[in-house]
């Protein structure tokens, strides 16, 4: 990993591109940068975008943000923005902090990208 906090990798899967988040989504980890990212996406035409938190290691109210303004960024878009493999760490602050029911979540990215009713 960078220097940086915070690290973006792209990969396609069919009919999706997952997004994973690798390091720390947090204020001063540069997380605008996710937003840059699904703009960029919705822009060029994506319909389903997947978050993958799996290597995440921490997120705080900023990161939450960022990630609820990329929820609602895609929408306006007519795209779906789905969470996978969310920690149960970050899935408690979700919940605790009443983000955890804005998004679908699925265990894999698979599963998501297949369009299965997500849990929460």
């Amino acid at each position: 990993m960078s220097t940086s906090k915070l690290e973006l990798v792209e990969r396609e899967l069919p009919g999706t591109v997952v997004i994973d988040i690798v390091g720390e989504l947090t204020v001063g980890s540069g997380t605008e940068r996710l937003l840059d990212v699904v703009r960029r996406l919705v822009a060029a035409g994506r319909t389903l975008l997947l978050v993958n938190l799996s290597r995440c290691r921490r997120v705080d109210s900023s990161g939450l943000g960022e990630l609820v303004t990329c929820l609602v960024t895609a929408t306006r878009h007519d795209a779906a923005l789905r969470l996978t493999a969310v920690p149960q760490q970050i899935r408690g602050v979700m919940k605790l902090t009443n983000v955890l029911k804005a998004f679908e979540l699925f265990e894999t990215d698979e599963e998501a990208a297949a369009g299965a009713k997500g849990n929460q």
